[in-house]
């Protein structure tokens, strides 16, 4: 049950960073403000490592695993779907995005050999259904059929990434040592590929209320990596990436209390959060 309470937390975190991007990117463009996020969550990360953990085990190899993840992501997928965003528009990307947890556990199925039951699967299932409820705006179709590989590339990077941050800690068991290494390669990754190519014009005239925000959010990034990492660390992908795919359920909410949006209750955002809600019991059941 413990996994389950921190893959939702995961999940609230992630969507209140998410908001708070929102809000930093009225002030500042997107690439500095997302290095600005990268360098924050990693900087906790390391504090929060240091003064409970220690760094004893930095040079274990099978933190290589990690390393490879952080080249990828979150720059790649995330840069995939900026792109679906453009060329579908938010609700077909972040419709298409909502099948991460279906990957996720195939993936998991083939490669660390789980074995989800009934009411783990149809739990993920309802969860998926109600995401994708939440995302629908009944867009008509305006773009090419092509497109939506963008988004469902960018969903099965980030199901890869659960899959083999569950296989690392299966060797090394350091959930916050994994989270400070995969963010930490992010950081650098990004890093200099920014500054490669933009030089520091764009942090150096950024809006401080801008910083604020990415700062602000990058720190609620840091919660939601120790929360996803340790979840991970405790139970199986199949469990934990479904539970941690629930941020549209909480994005909503921050956004009124961060940007003072109201988002009227209709009776097919009820019907998708009874649906997530259902899910997140059926896996919560198993776990009982």
């Amino acid at each position: 049950m413990v996994a389950v309470f921190l893959g939702l937390v995961s999940s609230l975190f992630f969507a209140a960073a998410t908001v708070a991007i929102h809000r930093g990117l009225l002030k500042m463009d997107y690439l500095s403000g997302l290095l600005v996020n990268l360098f924050t969550n990693a900087l906790f990360l390391w504090i929060f490592l240091g003064l409970f953990f220690g760094t004893a085990e930095l040079w274990v190899p099978a933190n290589l695993i990690f390393v490879g993840v952080g080249f990828v992501v979150p720059g790649l997928p995330r840069l995939l779907i900026f792109k679906g965003v453009v060329r579908l528009g938010a609700s077909i990307s972040s419709m298409m995005m909502s099948a991460t947890p279906l990957f996720a556990i195939l993936i998991a199925f083939v490669f660390l050999r789980e074995r989800p039951g009934l009411t783990n699967l149809l739990g993920a299932f309802f969860i998926v259904l109600g995401v994708i409820s939440l995302c629908w705006r009944g867009e008509t179709k305006t773009w090419r059929t092509i497109d939506l590989l963008l988004p469902l590339t960018g969903g099965l990077l980030f199901a890869m990434r659960d899959n083999l941050i569950r296989f690392g800690l299966l060797i090394t068991a350091s959930p916050v040592m994994g989270a400070t290494i995969v963010s930490t390669t992010s950081a650098i990754t990004a890093g200099t590929l920014y500054f490669s190519t933009s030089g520091t014009k764009g942090l150096a005239g950024a809006d401080r209320s801008g910083l604020g925000w990415f700062f602000f959010s990058g720190f609620l990034n840091f919660l939601s990596y120790f929360s996803m990492f340790t979840a991970l660390n405790l139970e199986r992908v199949s469990v934990v990436t479904p539970l941690a795919s629930c941020a549209s359920l909480f994005t909503p909410l921050f956004a009124y209390f961060l940007l003072r949006e109201e988002d009227p209750i209709t009776p097919r955002k009820v019907t998708a959060t009874v649906l997530v809600v259902l899910g997140v019991f059926l896996i919560a059941w198993e776990k009982m």
